[in-house]
């Protein structure tokens, strides 16, 4: 194994890399000159990297095993079907490696994209679709587009491995404009935050084994959101972590004109921006959503939604430039108060939509009087896009599902007046997801600004539009004075 790792360079862009690593000469000498005992030590302390490297998600005695496998597979493709990157591809060639992809996602269930491949062959993918991890999946594809060797190969240095980052990037953003996903993450939104990683990082530092934990990490994405039962289970992984972060914050430790509030809610924060126009005596505002996540306060993760993303998404359009991923760490007063917070963006395709570092204001009477002064004109740039959501779920019953109505919902349903309690009812057999949901998850009557309502369940990003009766009519949604 030890010499596995030389020859293909997988965690060292060549053999003098590794040698120089491992204290031993690799240019001229293999593992096979190693006793015994050294060769399990290193082979332990270089898995023992590794470990540490990926946070305990790469083992990597297991992924020299799949890329043994992974390669015995590739051969029997790889006269016919496999691609090089590094030289022109026709574009047939390259939807054939996009079609199995495809068929490697949980939601295809059928073969007609496959017709160019015969039983013999068909029947390698049904088997590494049905028996194999997505990281055995991610060596099979690296190898059908030439961006690693083989497990046998002697091939020599990674010495233009930046590049091969750039094409597998350019591939898999590609793939994903096609990908059986849902349309929220077919611009690939993880590839970004690798962009700005592989950006940030000398050439050097860059691995072969990066290339998979990449490819794995972008599938575990795709095939993820690629239905809204699946989106559902991923999005339940994710831990949400309140710190104590509410208040007034501003991007110096001199506050002035332009400042932020953080408010609390119970599933996420709102995070405003204001800008007061001393000039004109108006302030001007956008709120944010925000979502932190981590296992603890040590090591946090902010997700920050621009109010039009929601309704980028539910319109199909491109809402990248909408949201934002950030690592978050946290400074406070040595008595547990949180004072400053500290961002960087990992995944960002617009304009920042936070500064890199925002100061708690201690004493923050002066803003909270400017926000309820009757002498400043508050003006809220995104108004119709915003939108109210309360989780009013009520009931759970063997077919379907009860939102208990409030008078939001009745005035945007624009529903008469009624003695007693009005319920949304919906069909389960809707969507997979349904059967999944418990009183304790996210799901409700998302009402827009703007007039728009829809029943939504927030982890399966599902949106279903209950404007009129002729919509829920053909949803088979109903409004009901009790439970049945």
């Amino acid at each position: 194994m030890i010499n596995v790792i030389a020859n293909t360079c997988l965690l060292f862009c060549d053999r003098e890399s590794m040698g120089n690593h491992i204290d031993y000469e690799m240019m001229t000498n293999n593992a096979s000159s190693m006793k015994p005992f050294r060769q399990k030590s290193t082979f332990c302390e270089l898995s023992n990297e590794v470990d540490y490297w990926y946070g305990g998600e790469v083992d990597l005695e297991t992924l020299i095993k799949d890329y043994g496998d992974a390669s015995d597979k590739y051969l029997d493709f790889k006269r016919s079907y496999a691609v090089d990157l590094h030289a022109d591809v026709a574009d047939d060639k390259r939807q054939q490696i996009f079609h199995i992809i495809n068929f490697f996602s949980p939601v295809v269930d059928n073969k007609s994209e496959l017709s160019f491949l015969n039983n013999d062959k068909i029947s390698i993918l049904y088997d590494i679709k049905n028996e194999k991890t997505t990281q055995f999946q991610a060596i099979f594809i690296l190898l059908m587009i030439g961006l690693i060797p083989s497990y046998s190969s002697k091939k020599g240095s990674a010495s233009q491995i930046k590049k091969d980052f750039y094409l597998l990037m350019d591939f898999l953003r590609n793939y994903g404009k096609q990908a059986p996903t849902l349309d929220a993450v077919k611009d690939s939104p993880i590839l970004t935050g690798f962009e700005t990683w592989v950006e940030e990082n000398d050439e050097s530092e860059l691995r072969r084994v990066d290339l998979i934990n990449m490819t794995k990490k972008f599938l575990e994405t795709s095939f993820g959101f690629s239905s809204s039962e699946n989106s559902f289970i991923l999005n339940k992984q994710f831990d949400r972590i309140y710190p104590e972060i509410e208040g007034f914050w501003s991007d110096s430790p001199t506050p002035g004109s332009h400042f932020w509030k953080i408010e609390r809610l119970a599933n996420a924060y709102n995070i405003y921006e204001f800008t007061l126009k001393r000039d004109s005596n108006k302030l001007e505002f956008i709120k944010f959503e925000g979502y932190i996540y981590g296992k603890d306060e040590d090591e946090l993760s902010l997700f920050l939604c621009h109010p039009s993303m929601v309704r980028k998404i539910i319109n199909h359009e491109d809402s990248e430039c909408f949201k934002e991923w950030s690592d978050l760490d946290t400074e406070d007063d040595g008595n547990g108060k949180i004072t400053k917070l500290k961002l960087h963006p990992r995944i960002r395709k617009g304009k920042e939509m936070l500064p890199h570092n925002l100061y708690r204001v201690d004493g923050a009477d002066y803003y909270g009087k400017i926000l309820n002064s009757n002498q400043i004109e508050i003006i809220n740039l995104f108004q119709d896009d915003e939108y109210n959501f309360l989780f009013n779920q009520y009931a759970i019953t063997r077919e379907h599902l009860y939102i208990l109505l409030d008078d939001i919902d009745i005035h945007q349903l624009k529903l008469p007046d009624a003695s007693s309690d009005l319920y949304l009812k919906i069909p389960k057999c809707l969507d997979p997801c349904l059967d999944m949901l418990t009183l304790d998850d996210e799901w409700g009557i998302c009402n827009f600004n703007n007039g728009d309502s829809y029943f939504t369940v927030v982890n399966s990003m599902l949106y279903l539009r209950i404007d009129t009766i002729a919509e829920r009519e053909e949803l088979g949604i109903e409004i009901v004075e009790r439970i049945e």
